[in-house]
């Protein structure tokens, strides 16, 4: 466990104590709910204005409040500072630069999570920290760093996750990563960031504004944006992933991927090769997963590689990894299966989502659990109605369609030859239960985060799925 002295938090965050506490500091919470003793209380003005709960994380154990404006009539000890949000990143940066171990930045428009608990598992569960749950924006980035333990932990993993344009150069200087991995650039909270070459222009920033980064690993659709082509380019650090057989042997700013998977049989063995500059090809046995979470996949292997960890290792630990909760997990029972794979939604994770679904179950009948996506910004009409036309729904297949931003999708299904008796469109996700009940066969239910459509599996399937959500 890392101890944090008073002193140095005012040094390092540019703030000055109100009454000292008389204890160091063990760890830090921006909700008071979830304080622990020792803890410092980060008051920062979000939806909610954290100073309003400094006497809640009192009451919980708190040992001090980092804050802007004093509070008088708090007995706590109080650090002020100009700006909560800055100093935190502050202290966490401090921190970071003390960890001797490697730090990986994983950032990408989806994949993020899956490639995270990929590589913290190739690393070694005992020796690395990684994200916990969806904690990768501007507030979850510092908490993670801040639980960096140098006498235990000998790599990081750390998501980046971004909705405004400017952020990710925040992120980048406060991770300082040595390790950088974009799983993909696609269409994602637009409405923050504007256009996908914006997006591509964030997520460069993670290893481009960060003078301790090493390595950069990228997928090849990528190269299509000006940053990733420079840093290409430039040729130092870059590993570029490419998916087939290469015909020679591959360049040292190159790694290659194939997939073979036993096809006559549904979560049948498949093996995943790859090719790197100046080794051996190797295979590996990986569980059933999408082409996108396979990419992800060969990512995660490739910076494992990178950070010195054995293919004889590597090749133990991949098989036994396993999605996390709403990400992806069948569920199989009472003559049905459950698809379920809920936790975001945007036009490249739905598509890749649906295309496993439909191979998975290619001999069966299917019924498609589809909700909107959010955050697309003007475009989100023209992005709904394009994946429809993506979607191919067999003959005895149905769809339900949930919310008005679902709606959209049968415009484009009507163009692939589904009927409209196969499209139901719904207003609330509470109107699908009875006919998800009655349905048998396999079930896909894919959709924002917002809709939450985990609510529509049995008790017994859900029961040990749905995460704890915490809100500042």
């Amino acid at each position: 466990m890392s101890i944090f002295k008073a002193d140095h938090l005012a040094e390092w965050s540019g703030g000055i104590w109100k009454r000292k506490p008389n204890n160091s500091i063990y760890g830090f919470s921006i909700d008071s709910r979830m304080v622990q003793s020792g803890d410092l209380f980060v008051a920062v003005k979000a939806d909610r204005n954290g100073h309003d709960f400094i006497s809640s994380a009192e009451r919980n154990g708190a040992y001090g409040a980092l804050v802007e404006e004093y509070k008088s009539d708090v007995s706590i000890p109080q650090l002020v500072v100009s700006d909560t949000l800055d100093a935190f990143h502050k202290i966490a940066h401090v921190h970071r630069t003390s960890f001797h171990g490697k730090v990986v930045g994983v950032t990408g428009s989806c994949g993020k999570t899956s490639t995270k608990d990929i590589l913290g598992l190739l690393l070694g569960e005992k020796n690395t920290i990684k994200t916990k749950g969806n904690l990768n924006n501007h507030l979850g980035v510092p908490l993670t760093l801040l639980t960096f333990d140098g006498s235990k932990h000998r790599f990081a993993v750390v998501e980046a996750g971004i909705n405004q344009l400017g952020e990710m150069s925040k992120l980048a200087n406060t991770i300082s990563p040595n390790l950088v991995i974009v799983t993909m650039i696609g269409p994602s909270h637009l409405e923050g960031l504007g256009t996908v070459e914006n997006i591509a222009s964030e997520k460069a920033d993670l290893f481009l504004t960060s003078n301790k980064t090493e390595t950069v690993i990228f997928p090849e659709d990528c190269l299509k944006y000006e940053k990733f082509q420079t840093c290409y380019d430039s040729g130092k650090g870059v590993v570029v992933l490419r998916e087939g057989k290469p015909k020679s042997d591959p360049g040292p700013n190159e790694a290659f991927y194939s997939i073979w998977t036993e096809t006559n049989k549904n979560e049948g063995p498949c093996q995943l090769r790859l090719w790197r500059c100046g080794s051996s090809s190797f295979s590996l046995s990986i569980p059933e997963m999408s082409d996108g979470m396979i990419r992800n996949a060969a990512l995660a292997v490739l910076a494992a590689c990178e950070l010195g960890v054995s293919v004889q290792e590597i090749s133990e630990r991949l098989p036994l990894f396993r999605p996390s909760a709403l990400r992806g997990k069948c569920f199989h029972g009472r003559g049905r299966s459950y698809f379920l794979d809920c936790y975001n939604a945007n036009p490249s994770s739905m598509l890749d989502s649906i295309k496993y679904f439909t191979g998975q179950f290619q001999d069966r009948k299917k019924l498609f659990v589809l909700a909107g996506m959010e955050e697309l910004g003007s475009d989100e009409k023209k992005f709904h109605v394009d994946l429809g036309s993506e979607i191919l729904i067999g003959e005895n297949d149905l769809v339900i369609l949930i919310g008005e931003k679902a709606a959209w999708f049968a415009e484009g299904l009507t163009t692939t030859g589904c009927r409209d008796n196969q499209i139901v469109v719904l207003g609330e996700m509470e109107d699908a239960i009875s006919i998800v009940e009655d349905f048998e066969g396999a079930i896909l239910f894919k959709g924002s985060r917002s809709y939450k459509l985990e609510k529509l599996l049995p008790g017994w399937a859900i029961d040990n799925e749905l995460e704890n959500e915490t809100e500042c």
